[in-house]
């Protein structure tokens, strides 16, 4: 049990880190390579006070007469201070329009689970435990045949 603790509290961290590091290196390439279109903010949620969620905006935008919406976060860790102007510049993949980084730096992909802080202390915390359990088992099973 504690090396599928310890496996399962890795592969979060570890997953957590590698998702960033790609949604990161996605909104780089979308910032060169991308289509800029202007996107319309639609809708604010989230953000009014503990427990209400991330600070996200709606944006839709269309490219080769296609409507496409989503929600990303508003702003940076402190959310939005006030909920930004009607328009905002995205920068499309051409060769998949539902994805685009924001002029806010946040992508299509930024409200995943995996982007939240707390994901990767969360991980290490269930891997620090199942270590802990892995070196009990352990020393219970040397103890046992003595």
């Amino acid at each position: 049990m504690g090396l599928i603790i310890l496996l399962a509290g890795l592969g979060l961290a570890g997953g957590a880190l590698a998702y960033r590091w790609h949604v990161s290196s996605e909104a780089d390439r979308l910032r060169s390579d991308g289509v800029p279109v202007t996107a319309y903010v639609s809708d604010r949620a989230g953000g009014g006070g503990r427990g209400s969620g991330i600070d996200r905006i709606e944006v839709s935008y269309l490219y080769e007469s296609r409507q496409y919406s989503t929600w990303i976060p508003c702003a940076g860790v402190t959310g939005c201070h006030k909920t930004p102007g009607p328009r905002m510049a995205v920068w499309v993949d051409p060769t998949d329009p539902g994805k685009f980084v924001a002029e806010n730096g946040h992508t299509s992909g930024s409200l995943s689970f995996l982007m939240s802080w707390t994901t990767i202390p969360g991980g290490l915390f269930f891997a620090a435990i199942g270590t802990v359990l892995l070196v009990l088992v352990v020393r219970f099973k040397d103890d046992k045949w003595k």
